[in-house]
């Protein structure tokens, strides 16, 4: 009796530990849902690969501590790479702002953007970060433009998924800055 007892509360101990195992979540910043446009083309711009700073390029979350500390979140990743999440979404993103034009990954012969992106981050303080630069060149490899960008977005709700949220829609309007700039040109 003392010896199933014993197994009993051995194999009950064991089930208890696996039922702790911690849960991997996984973060996606989504594609803009937009109408597919049939206009010839006017206008091509060809983008340049995303540039990312190590600080911030991993498959996990980054979050900044206080005292400019980083930390990588080891149960929340992104679903994919960070930089192809967002060289599509940047693509999909000008695509709908850029009626007319074409957008090119490679090839092509008209201005090429180029973005480095420096922080891609939440803060201890409740705030989604986003900083960098972004550039456009002609064709024959003078800068048009070359401007700065920094976000410091509040976020709705505690958590990760309003911190991605709003590293999207900081994205997004990054996008929307590129695109009233971009048609000048």
């Amino acid at each position: 009796m003392t010896r199933r007892m014993t197994i009993l509360l051995l194999a009950l101990g064991l089930g208890a530990c696996s039922a702790n195992v911690p849960t991997v979540h996984y973060y996606s910043l989504g594609l803009p849902q937009g109408k597919a446009l049939s206009t010839t083309p006017r206008h091509e711009l060809r983008l340049a690969p995303l540039s990312i700073s190590e600080q911030v390029d991993s498959v996990s979350l980054v979050y900044e501590l206080e005292g400019h500390e980083l930390t990588f979140t080891e149960r929340h990743r992104w679903a994919g790479t960070l930089d192809d999440q967002l060289e599509q979404l940047t693509l999909s993103g000008l695509s709908s702002r850029l009626p007319g034009w074409a957008l090119r990954e490679s090839g092509g012969s008209g201005n090429r953007l180029a973005i480095r992106l420096q922080q891609f981050a939440g803060r201890h303080d409740g705030m989604a970060v986003l900083s960098g630069r972004w550039s456009l060149e002609a064709a024959d490899g003078r800068v048009l433009l070359d401007r700065p960008f920094s976000q410091v977005r509040p976020l709705p709700a505690d958590g990760y998924n309003a911190l991605v949220g709003e590293l999207a829609k900081g994205w997004n309007q990054l996008l929307d800055e590129i695109a009233s700039e971009v048609v000048r040109y």
